[in-house]
């Protein structure tokens, strides 16, 4: 089973196992472009979620899908319906509380590609509160080798 390690600029760590069996492609994708580096921010329309912009050319498809994400979810989210110019907008978003997740136009189907460990949840939980009150944080995600 493939890992993952989700550090934020404070020095916090939270380690997340990828959900091969449900989200193949997603999972290949998103391991492919490891490590990552960006800035999450508070989602305005989903509640507790943390997320950061992830541009990649060679999307994933739709596997995994819920509109109903739980604690401690990893998804991968893109506009489905996208059909204008230049960039597809996407993003990478990590769930802090169960919620559903949604835009204005509605509800946004996400990809569900990684689970954080349950043992872990109560300091996603603590950092999801801190980035909604400060505003945003660095985040590094990178490959667990076991």
């Amino acid at each position: 089973m493939k890992r993952i390690l989700l550090k934020f600029e404070n020095g916090e760590e939270i380690t997340a196992s990828m959900l091969e069996e449900k989200a193949p492609y997603t999972c290949g994708k998103i391991w492919n472009s490891l490590p990552l580096e960006s800035v999450v921010t508070q989602s305005r329309w989903s509640g507790r979620e943390v997320n950061f912009a992830y541009t990649e050319k060679d999307m994933p498809p739709r596997e995994n899908q819920t509109i109903f994400t739980s604690v401690g979810e990893v998804c991968y989210w893109r506009d489905w319906n996208w059909e204008g110019e230049g960039d597809h907008p996407q993003a990478i978003a990590i769930y802090y509380g169960a919620e559903m997740a949604r835009s204005h136009r509605g509800h946004e189907p996400v990809n569900v590609f990684a689970q954080v460990d349950y043992h872990e949840l109560e300091g996603l939980v603590q950092i999801g509160e801190r980035v909604w009150l400060e505003g945003k944080h660095k985040i590094f995600i990178e490959r667990i080798d076991e």
